[in-house]
């Protein structure tokens, strides 16, 4: 079995593109991580209306982890929040990918609970 079809993508990257959740409660943000024009990685969060903390997450290629850019392109992702009145971020992380942890650490998140196998971190002064 091979990767999705073009066809098979159009669906869920039209739901993910349209900025906020079907029922209209999360705003979502999408934002593409880029180096030289090119498409490096990603960054997202899903911001609730009802004023709750914004889930947030950060993906960068292999090639250009462990210089920098998903820690500073999450920096960037939580200062658009914060502008946006958020108050709290939270990110769910693996407990094995010390990278994650590290960008975490940077934004001022720290570890709590465990969540279906992945570690939330969170903070509340941003």
């Amino acid at each position: 079995m091979g990767p999705p079809s073009a066809t098979e993508l159009e669906r869920p990257y039209a739901i993910q593109t349209r900025g906020c959740s079907l029922d209209g409660s999360k705003d979502w943000i999408n934002l593409v991580v880029l180096l030289d024009a090119q498409p490096i990685g990603y960054v997202q969060a899903t911001v609730p209306k009802n004023g709750g903390p914004a889930e947030i997450a950060w993906v960068v290629g292999k090639p250009w982890q462990g210089h920098g850019y998903a820690s500073r392109a999450a920096q960037l992702l939580v200062d658009r929040l914060v502008q946006r009145g958020v108050h709290s971020v939270a990110a769910h992380i693996n407990p094995d990918h010390l990278a994650s942890q590290a960008v975490a650490a940077k934004l001022g998140m720290v570890p709590t609970d465990v969540v279906d196998g992945e570690r939330r971190w969170v903070s509340t002064g941003v």
